[in-house]
C-alpha cells in the first residue's frame, strides 16, 4: 500500500493486477536446465520432435578454418565417412589479400600464454605441415579469410560432387557448407550464386554461413557485435531468401546460417518501471484534487544482453513463408575470442598481425568452457519461441575428442564442429572422436 495522505491510500498489487498486459510481454519463460537437457538435441523441451532444415549426419564437421582452404583439403574432408558436412573456409566475393607474413597461427598449451621464440607460425592454406605436441591444445590465429573466391569454391565443390557421384546412386549427399563474408549486398550476391548453383546440378546440397565475427580484421569488428549491423544482414539474407523461394524446392534450397562471436554479457534480471498517473486509475479523482503525483509499479525482468540482442534480431528476421519462423536455419557458435594475444619467452607478441600488435582469435581448449556457454545460453532462449526452436545449433570450440564432442551435444548442439583440433591431427581427428580413441 502507497499512503498519499492521511485519507488516500492505493493498493499497488490491485493496479497490478488491473495493468499485468503491461508487464506481461516482459516477463520471460522458465528456462531448462541443464540437467533436464536430453542427447540427442533435436527434441524440444516438451517432448516433440525439432523441425531443423538442414541435416549433418553424423553430426560432426570442420568449421571454416584455414585447414579447408585448398581443393585437397576440402576433398579430404567430404570424402571421410566421419563427417555429415563439409565448411569452406570464409570467402569473399573477390578474394582476399593473404599475406603468410601476416596472416598466421600458434598452437600453445591451454594453461599457458607464452611460447619459445622458435615455436612454428605456420600458413596453413600453403600446406605447411606441423604436428604440435599434445599439451598445445589451444591456438591463436591472426587470420583474415581465403584467398580463394566463392566462385572458385563453387567449382571446387562441383568437380568433388562430380567424381564423387558419377556413375551411382547416393543416397545422402553430403551438404557443403559454403562460409561468406562481405557486405550486406555481397552477402545477397552470395546466396544468389548458391543458389544457381544447387538449382543447376541436383546432386549439391548447398547452405551458405555468413561469417559475422572474425575479429581479426583491422578496423573491421565483427558486426555480429552490433545490433543495427546484425539486423541489417538478417534483411539481406530474408530478401535473398524470399527471391529464390519460389523458384526451387525441397532440399535444393540452399539453407542460411550465421557464424557467431563468443558473447559474454548475459544480464540475468533488471528492474523495469512502469509509471502510472492517477488518472489512468481514478480520471474522476484526479480531476477533482488535480493531483500530479505518479504510481511507480516495478518488476524484475530477466534475458537481457547479448544473448537476448542476438535471438531478438533472429525473431525480427521473419521468412515470408506461414510458419516457417525465422530466415536463419542454423548457427555456429562459437568463432574466435578476439583481443587475445600470446607472448614469446622474450616477452614479444609470438605472431604478426594486420594491426602489427600480434592480437588476434583465441581458440581450441583454451575456449572450450566459453562456448560451451555460448551454446548452452543460446538453445534455452532460441527454445523460449516457437519461431526460433528449430533453428539448429553447430557447437564449435575445443573439441577435439569424443569426450568434448558429447559435452557440445549435452548442451544443446544438433552438430558439432572442429578447427584446432582439425589443424593439429589432420583429418583423422573425426575418426578419434567418434570412435573415442
Amino acid at each position: 500500500m502507497i499512503d498519499l495522505d492521511a485519507s488516500r491510500t492505493i493498493d499497488v498489487e490491485s493496479i497490478k493486477s488491473q495493468y499485468a498486459d503491461k508487464f506481461a510481454s516482459y516477463v520471460p519463460k522458465a528456462h531448462t536446465t541443464l540437467a533436464q537437457q536430453t542427447i540427442p538435441s533435436n527434441t524440444l523441451p516438451s517432448g516433440k520432435p525439432r523441425k531443423y532444415k538442414l541435416s549433418i549426419s553424423p553430426p560432426l564437421l570442420n568449421s571454416s578454418s584455414p585447414w579447408a582452404t585448398d581443393v585437397d583439403q576440402i576433398k579430404a574432408l567430404y570424402d571421410s565417412p566421419y563427417t555429415g558436412a563439409v565448411t569452406s573456409r570464409t570467402s569473399l566475393l573477390e578474394g582476399f589479400n593473404h599475406d603468410p607474413a601476416i596472416h598466421q597461427h600458434i598452437f600453445f598449451p591451454a594453461g599457458s600464454s607464452s611460447v619459445s621464440p622458435a615455436a612454428p607460425k605456420s600458413d596453413a592454406s600453403a600446406g605447411e605441415k606441423f604436428i604440435p605436441d599434445t599439451a598445445s591444445t589451444s591456438s591463436l590465429n591472426t587470420y583474415g579469410y581465403s584467398p580463394h573466391t566463392l566462385s572458385e569454391y563453387l567449382g571446387i565443390i562441383n568437380e568433388i560432387v562430380g567424381q564423387r557421384h558419377l556413375g551411382s546412386a547416393t543416397v545422402y549427399k553430403k551438404p557443403f557448407i559454403l562460409s561468406v563474408t562481405g557486405t550486406p549486398d555481397e552477402i545477397a550476391l552470395s546466396y544468389a550464386l548458391l543458389a544457381n548453383a544447387a538449382e543447376m546440378d541436383e546432386d549439391l546440397r548447398l547452405a551458405m554461413e555468413v561469417n559475422l565475427s572474425c575479429p581479426n580484421i583491422d578496423g573491421k569488428p565483427p558486426p555480429a557485435y552490433d545490433e543495427a549491423m546484425l539486423n541489417e544482414y538478417l534483411e539481406s539474407i530474408s530478401d535473398s531468401k524470399s527471391t529464390y523461394r519460389g523458384r526451387m524446392g525441397g532440399d535444393s534450397v540452399p539453407r542460411v546460417g550465421i557464424k557467431l562471436p563468443p558473447y559474454t554479457w548475459y544480464v540475468t534480471d533488471f528492474t523495469y518501471t512502469l509509471i502510472l498517473r492517477f488518472k489512468d486509475i481514478s480520471p474522476v479523482w484526479c480531476q477533482s484534487t488535480q493531483t500530479k503525483a505518479t504510481v511507480r509499479l516495478t518488476t524484475t525482468l530477466c534475458r537481457k544482453g547479448q544473448f537476448e540482442m542476438v535471438v531478438k534480431s533472429l525473431l525480427a528476421a521473419k521468412s515470408s513463408e506461414p510458419n516457417e519462423g525465422s530466415v536463419v536455419d542454423f548457427i555456429t557458435c562459437t568463432n574466435t575470442l578476439g583481443s587475445s594475444l600470446v607472448l614469446n619467452s622474450d616477452l614479444e607478441p609470438a605472431l604478426a598481425s594486420e594491426a602489427g600488435t600480434g592480437i588476434g582469435g583465441l581458440a581450441g581448449a583454451a575456449l572450450h568452457p566459453l562456448s560451451l556457454g555460448n551454446v548452452a545460453t543460446f538453445r534455452k532462449l532460441l527454445d523460449d519461441h516457437p519461431d526460433t526452436e528449430n533453428i539448429l545449433i553447430i557447437g564449435v570450440g575445443g573439441v577435439e575428442d569424443k569426450a568434448g564432442f558429447d559435452r557440445m551435444r549435452k548442451v544443446g548442439a544438433e552438430a558439432v564442429a572442429c578447427a584446432t583440433a582439425l589443424g593439429r591431427y589432420g583429418v583423422d581427428v573425426f575418426e578419434r572422436i567418434t570412435k573415442g580413441s
